[in-house]
């Protein structure tokens, strides 16, 4: 053999040692990478967590948005329970010190919305002042925190995961459409079937 050329036996040595020092870096890698906090993946996995659009992670959190009609609001309160979720009604909450909006903000991270309409107020037309009030187009109406919170709910959540609940002659919105509405006339039992079948397709685990 050429004094030139490595024996097979040096060869072998050399990428031995090359093997070595490799793992030798990459164990110092692990060890510093060890240092690192985990937090930004911590957040990642909380965030996914409660993420609206993942309905495999969702929680078992909706929101009922109610006007004054407290049998209403408890009915929908305690069917909701029944098929396993946990309804959030603002005024229910703890306070903390907080104000409406702050309130409302904290308890607004859920993944679904029901909007209760009913016939809380009389409305008619300002133009309409000086007509007899007999003779006034009048329309019966949701509260107005209802309607505010009804379009917070399709901004942040999307059409298809807010279900509007309503009952009697109450006005609907007129520029909302594609929108859920759900019609009863004396509990909201009649509409429990097509209630529970929206959820089943955004997710929820009902029965």
């Amino acid at each position: 053999m050429s004094m030139g050329r490595e024996s097979l036996g040096q060869m072998i040595a050399k990428h031995h040692e090359s093997i070595t020092e490799k793992l030798r870096r990459l164990d110092s890698i692990v060890e510093r990478l060890e240092l690192y906090p985990l937090a930004s993946s911590v957040q990642v996995a909380e965030t996914s967590k409660h993420s609206p659009s993942d309905p495999t992670t969702r929680s078992k959190k909706v929101f009922v948005v109610h006007g004054r009609d407290e049998l209403a609001k408890t009915s929908l309160e305690v069917f909701l329970h029944e098929i396993g979720l946990d309804p959030i009604v603002l005024h229910r909450q703890a306070d903390e010190g907080l104000t409406v909006i702050e309130k409302f903000e904290k308890h607004a991270d859920v993944g679904y919305a029901f909007i209760l309409l009913t016939p809380d107020e009389v409305a008619y037309l300002a133009c309409e002042d000086d007509k007899p009030d007999a003779e006034r187009a009048k329309e019966k109406r949701a509260r107005p925190n209802v309607i505010f919170e009804f379009g917070y709910f399709v901004g942040r959540l999307g059409r298809s995961r807010v279900c509007c609940v309503y009952t009697g002659d109450v006005a609907l919105p007129s520029d909302v459409h594609g929108l859920i509405y759900k019609r009863y006339e004396k509990s909201v039992e009649e509409v429990a079937y097509g209630i529970m079948k929206d959820l089943k397709a955004s997710g929820y685990d009902v029965s």
